[in-house]
């Protein structure tokens, strides 16, 4: 299943603390974790981005977002995010059209 997390950094976090952070979580090969394949990781110039993420269940999409806040320790790494579950858009249409045809006529 893919999750798709939109996330924006904690401004107030030192670039230098929030490099580090990154760094060791992806340099020790922690992030992603075990049950998580990280599909896409974008980051914008204004410190925020999304991760498209597939996993079988919500718990282990949880852990990858719980690590970097337990990272940042008493600070936030993340000002905030926002994950749910996701699908390509032409599925979602299909998807869509199809329950639409079913649907009865009124």
């Amino acid at each position: 299943m893919l999750f798709l997390t939109y996330w924006k950094v904690n401004e107030s976090m030192p670039v230098e603390d929030r490099n580090e952070i990154a760094m060791e979580l992806t340099r020790e090969q922690q992030f992603p974790p075990d049950g998580v394949e990280l599909v896409r990781w974008d980051g914008t110039p204004d410190g925020w981005g999304i991760a498209l993420m597939e996993a079988d269940d919500f718990a282990a999409v949880n852990n990858a977002l719980n690590m970097w806040r337990t990272a940042a320790g008493t600070s936030a790494f993340f000002e905030e995010t926002k994950t749910a579950p996701a699908a390509p858009t032409e599925d979602i249409i299909a998807q869509q059209a199809a329950m639409l045809e079913d649907s009865p006529a009124e």
